[in-house]
């Protein structure tokens, strides 16, 4: 029959014979619930003695609550300045109460799917191994004011009602052979805060991916040095308060935020980010900061940032505002296709310029590829456009507008055509729609704008091309297109260079009264006044407005001598009278499109969606 009071070894204080001065006064201060302070100087043991040493064992039987002739406090077992010997194995176990070491050094620790009532702490341990996977604790995790672990702290799976306290805390991954494992890892894991702030440095990469944070990350003024790897890892995580990376934060390495959600913001005030260690992905200079898939329900504060060496990438991300500034951007290349943002919060630029230099930072080799090798992603561009739009922003979100068509000319999206075209055919048509659109650009601003300047653009050309018919009239550039008028003898003085023109000049010389104007038909007195007269602005008037018939063109021309024996004699032939022909060329081709534009912008066929 088995003795109904036996225990497992390790259970029973008589298990551990004659106790040694560190271990009587741990038992008799766990009795009245008060700590253990070992070296009475609050510092680390550097080297066991007789006088600082503890047996893990002797600690784990405490741990677990002692026995009826070690009686354990409520508050828990509470010890500093010691050298714990041997492993700490209390994998599985269920510890009643608190555990507390502070400034102690320890060899191994092992809380793998333990059940802690109460919390765990190590201030200010040393620590050469520490794995606490599936472990479940009701209060606070402490690994801070000067905690130190010499290889990787696993927290993965664990469940932690309080906080992960790893303030002013040292993390290392030993990198034992070939595998990386990371300085501190707690994917999966159930944690209500953590704190890896001030103080806080992990050389290897700190994993949080997949884990669920019941509050806060707070890394401000942490260093993360992923050693050639990833700094942060949070992919997956869900954080339902806030993430602060501020006051000084340091990454050397990626961090990592695909698909993590926060509640709150996110805050990326004063950071550094420097991935140039890290040029995995394809990047050049490294991705200094991955959040793709990202959601923030709060701000994105991204703004007075320290460094930014490597690529940041938001595609697909979405968060509730955005508060930036244009020199922190300008630091690092940029992805922002199928990013997302209601508003520009803050300080953040709303101004063209620099939100357009903000668009313009995307790199070209992480952007869509158009034929001609130039790449371009409309939906940044859109997405500004809306922002600014919504925010009452109407000049700047037009001139992104505007700015957005010319990228897409040049990007080669306009004129494309299916693949089933021949290719020249669709190389003409491609010619023809990319000229028309450029066009539209310079006469109406892609729609963006009211017709005024249209308007404005037809006055000048009217004025300074009727001012240019002036000059020609008077220099006899302009008759009558009518051949019975230019042909009818009455007229002969007028025609320029004629025999009747020359002798009026011979009359002048001899004081004689020559015809008025003779040799111009624009100034010759003998062109009846029922002819309808030249009038350089009513010309210019008349050319520009194709639907409008004022007579002038209809009844006057200009002049044009024969053409040259060839074509090439033709084109290098510059004298006024063949300037003037293609001024009229100019503006009839410019009244008519200027014309058709005006048109459909009255019947609403050019009218934008500026949003």
């Amino acid at each position: 029959m088995v003795n109904p009071h036996l225990k497992p070894h390790g259970r029973a204080l008589a298990d551990f014979g004659q106790l040694n001065l560190a271990e009587q006064k741990l038992l008799d201060d766990c009795r009245s619930g008060e700590t253990a302070d070992i070296s009475k100087q609050n510092q680390r043991p550097i080297e066991p003695t007789k006088e600082n040493t503890v047996r893990a064992s002797f600690l784990r039987f405490l741990a677990l609550g002692g026995d009826e002739h070690a009686p354990v406090h409520e508050n828990g077992v509470s010890l500093q300045g010691v050298w714990v010997e041997g492993e700490l194995n209390l994998v599985s176990a269920i510890l009643p109460h608190s555990l507390g070491l502070v400034d102690c050094h320890l060899s191994d620790i092992n809380l793998r799917y333990s059940n802690v009532h109460g919390f765990v702490g190590f201030q200010g341990c040393y620590v050469e191994n520490f794995d606490g996977d599936c472990m479940v604790c009701s209060g606070d995790i402490f690994l801070k004011e000067g905690f130190t672990a010499s290889s990787t702290v696993r927290l993965a799976n664990a469940q932690i009602s309080g906080s992960l306290d790893c303030s002013n805390a040292v993390f290392n991954d030993d990198r034992s052979g070939d595998e990386h494992i990371g300085a501190l890892v707690c994917n999966n894991a159930a944690i209500g805060k953590i704190f890896l702030n001030t103080g806080f440095s992990a050389n290897g990469t700190v994993s949080l991916s997949g884990a669920q944070i019941g509050s806060d990350l707070l890394c401000s003024g942490g260093r993360f040095d992923g050693k050639g790897e990833d700094a942060l890892l949070c992919t997956g995580t869900v954080i339902k308060g806030f993430v602060s990376l501020t006051k000084g934060f340091t990454s050397t390495g990626m961090v990592c935020l695909s698909g993590a959600q926060i509640g709150s913001y996110l805050n990326c005030s004063g950071a550094t980010f420097d991935s140039t260690s890290n040029t995995s992905l394809g990047y050049p200079n490294g991705l200094a900061l991955r959040a793709e898939t990202m959601t923030v329900d709060g701000i994105l504060f991204f703004s007075n940032l320290k460094a930014v060496k490597g690529a940041i990438s938001l595609m697909s991300s979405k968060v509730g505002s955005l508060e930036d500034d244009t020199w922190s951007w300008l630091k690092g290349e940029l992805m922002l296709d199928g990013f997302v943002y209601d508003k520009l919060a803050g300080s953040a630029p709303t101004d063209a310029k620099n939100r357009l230099a903000w668009l313009d930072k995307q790199p070209a080799s992480h952007s869509g590829l158009a034929d001609n090798g130039i790449n371009f992603r409309p939906q940044p561009w859109k997405q500004l456009q809306r922002v600014l739009y919504d925010m009452g922003h109407m000049k700047d979100m037009r001139l992104v507008a505007i700015a957005f068509q010319d990228r897409q000319r040049d990007a080669n999206l306009i004129g494309q055509s299916p693949k089933r075209r021949g290719k020249t055919i669709a190389g003409i048509y491609r010619k023809i729609s990319r000229g028309l659109h450029w066009l539209f650009g310079v006469l109406l601003s892609y729609g963006y704008y009211s017709p005024s300047r249209l308007i404005v653009e037809m006055l000048i050309v009217w004025l300074v091309c009727g001012i240019f018919y002036s000059y020609a009239a008077y220099n006899g550039v302009f008759a009558p297109s009518n051949p019975l008028v230019f042909q009818n003898s009455e007229y002969a003085a007028c025609v320029p260079a004629s025999p009747a023109a020359k002798l009026e000049g011979y009359k002048l010389g001899c004081g004689l009264h020559p015809v008025q104007g003779a040799g111009n038909w624009y100034l010759c007195e003998k062109l009846r006044e029922e002819y309808t007269g030249f009038s350089p602005l009513a010309y210019s008037l008349d050319l520009i407005l194709p639907l409008v018939g004022l007579q002038q063109e209809h009844d006057w021309a200009p002049m044009i001598p024969t053409p040259k024996n060839t074509w090439i004699d033709e084109l290098k032939a510059h004298s006024l009278k063949h300037v003037t022909r293609l001024v009229v060329w100019f503006e009839i081709l410019f009244g008519w499109m200027s014309s058709l534009l005006l048109v459909a912008v009255v019947s609403g066929l050019t009218k934008r969606r500026e949003e």
